[in-house]
């Protein structure tokens, strides 16, 4: 086998993108896998122009440094669109050599193309979730901050570390969930399980949850989590939870396709008195839920305990 049949047996086996071009930028090879991306018959090679596949928007990208170098002869790299065979458009770097003959004459560009969309597209994918991550940290910052201060406002030095903890608790069960849906909607049953689980209280027979799948965005989930976790802190330490006789009910359910309704309702063997003034605690389960939700809180304290509901209209 001659050093020019090598070469093309070479050329033709190789998975790479190979090609060859004149003085004037016409074909005058391209390897087989080249042919097959762009679906160019080998015995009609002098009819393909391959510049009637690329996407109309980088004509222009792929004119300065091509015609540069074919003017100076002189390698160049540049990534462009091209449609393939079936059609569609893909990202392939380009990168040339100039090619001479004995005397130093100029007679064209050798190069080889390379599909790099699925790469461009994972940096493109991996630039987003970059932003949104960043968005989403400074949001959370913004919100362990919101509940630094007020928790600190509301309670003595003595109990901040405790009280402020158990709130970071509560925010982070919901962020955890989200982060397990991929930061998509989360359900209200696996909210409320996990801020359950997350102060060690499972459902038996004086705790129930109960409703139909309702699906909640991951900023009103984020919210709502919060105020879940307030509740049942609360219930800890003044409700149905730190009753031996106590129950508690949270039950949801959809009244209409664009309407819905929270209830967590405690029963207690004793009237709980209406707080005297409104804390941060007050805030974050009625006017920040409120504010974040679009939604209206009721809240009572009755003689059988505490009724909190949430109804939505969306």
């Amino acid at each position: 086998m001659t050093d020019d049949q090598l070469a093309v047996a070479i050329a033709e086996t190789t998975p790479a993108m190979l090609w060859m071009g004149d003085a004037e930028g016409r074909c005058l090879f391209l390897s087989r896998a080249l042919r097959r991306f762009w679906g160019v018959d080998p015995h009609h090679l002098d009819d393909f122009d391959w510049s009637s596949t690329l996407h109309p928007d980088d004509v222009e990208l792929l004119a300065a440094p091509f015609g540069q170098a074919m003017a100076q002869h002189t390698p160049f790299s540049v990534e462009a669109r091209y449609k393939r065979a079936d059609g569609t458009f893909r990202i392939m770097r380009t990168e040339a050599n100039p090619r001479f003959d004995q005397d130093g004459r100029f007679l064209g560009m050798t190069g080889v193309n390379t599909d790099v969309t699925e790469q461009r597209d994972a940096e493109e994918q991996a630039r987003y979730l970059m932003g949104e991550l960043n968005h989403r940290t400074k949001n959370l910052l913004t919100v362990v901050q919101a509940i630094a201060r007020n928790t600190a406002r509301s309670t003595d030095t003595e109990s901040f570390l405790d009280t402020f903890s158990s709130r970071l608790a509560g925010l982070a069960a919901s962020n955890d969930l989200l982060v397990s849906k991929d930061w998509s909607a989360v359900s209200l049953g696996a909210l409320v399980g996990g801020q359950f689980d997350t102060i060690g209280v499972a459902q038996d027979s004086r705790v129930t949850f109960e409703g139909p799948l309702i699906q909640v965005c991951p900023q009103h989930a984020q919210t709502i989590g919060m105020a879940l976790h307030e509740l049942a802190t609360n219930s800890l330490k003044y409700g149905a939870l730190c009753d031996p006789a106590g129950r508690l009910t949270v039950s949801w359910d959809r009244l209409s396709p664009a309407h819905w309704r929270m209830e967590w309702r405690e029963h207690i063997s004793r009237e709980v008195p209406t707080p005297e003034k409104k804390g941060f605690g007050h805030a974050l389960i009625v006017d920040m839920v409120e504010r974040a939700v679009g939604g209206e809180v009721q809240m009572e304290f009755g003689a059988h305990g505490l009724l909190w509901a949430l109804e939505v209209r969306s």
